[in-house]
């Protein structure tokens, strides 16, 4: 065989490896260049169904699909975490590659702290920062509801925040608010799990110190004066708890609208003040130790 013969074989093996190594070294190099896999993980602590890891893959047009036919580069993980938390049902998301080669993303879904329900008759989910989700029959959360025409009130359901969050913080207070509603006069009412008891609560002011009276007297005076003994209890002046005995019918209370049932607590004109430091008039009131 003659040499140049020789060579020309040689130089054609050899051209085959290389041809062999190179679409080798492309593929994986392709490979490389894009995730290996994709993971969703949804926090939800409390169980509300708000979101899925099905939801935030439908959310980013197809995430897993995405995943398997783009390369790295062409996947912003800073616009997918915000088109993830654009998502009124999430409370937070992250985004973030792993060393493995993979997309992680984990997501919180709102937390809400009550449920609102406008004139309409229709409702929503609130959260401690004002973000709202539309209620329906996939979403159903145990927190205080809100009811009244907040929309024609000086009180928004924003302004309750402060409110909605200690109850929402406080296992005491959460497990006895059942709902917030308005009275005509613009004070914010607390309905009890307890029947046939309101709390004048008044505005949002000093919400902590307000809730704190409420606690002492729940925890101080009701045991003492018995749990049927007062049909309304305010909070809303300083210092005091002001308590209606049970000797007027609060009628129907229809918490679709706001009521006027409750604004005779207002009325203070004739309380007067025994060594136990409580009325045992129309009244009762109950000073705070603070």
């Amino acid at each position: 065989m003659e040499k140049d013969t020789i060579i020309k074989i040689a130089l054609t093996a050899v051209l085959a490896v290389y041809l062999v190594f190179a679409l080798a070294m492309t593929g994986a190099a392709e490979r490389a260049d894009r995730y290996n896999g994709l993971s969703i993980a949804v926090a939800d602590s409390i169980g509300s169904g708000f979101v899925s890891d099905s939801d935030v893959a439908q959310e980013c047009g197809d995430l897993y699909n995405l995943i398997r036919t783009s390369s790295r580069e062409n996947i912003d993980l800073n616009a997918l975490e915000q088109t993830i938390l654009s998502m009124p049902v999430v409370e937070n998301a992250n985004v973030m590659s792993l060393c493995d080669g993979s997309l992680h993303i984990s997501v919180s879904p709102m937390v809400p702290v009550a449920r609102v329900f406008d004139p309409t008759g229709h409702s929503y989910y609130i959260n401690a920062s004002g973000k709202r989700v539309m209620a329906n029959a996939r979403y159903h959360v145990d927190v205080p509801v809100v009811v009244g025409n907040f929309d024609a009130s000086t009180v928004k359901p924003e302004a309750l925040l402060p409110m909605l969050s200690h109850i929402a913080a406080d296992p005491t207070i959460n497990a006895l608010v059942s709902t917030v509603t308005l009275s005509k006069k613009g004070d914010i009412i607390l309905v009890p799990v307890i029947r046939g008891q309101v709390i004048n609560f008044g505005d949002t002011a000093n919400v902590a110190d307000k809730f704190a009276r409420l606690k002492t007297f729940y925890t101080e005076a009701m045991p003492v004066k018995g749990w049927n003994t007062y049909d309304t209890i305010s909070v809303k002046w300083a210092r005091q708890v002001v308590a209606s005995r049970r000797d007027k019918s609060l009628g129907t209370l229809s918490l679709a609208t706001q009521d006027s049932e409750f604004d005779f607590i207002d009325d203070i004109s004739t309380m007067t003040s025994d060594d136990a430091g409580f009325i045992e008039d129309d009244t009762t009131t109950h000073k705070s130790k603070n």
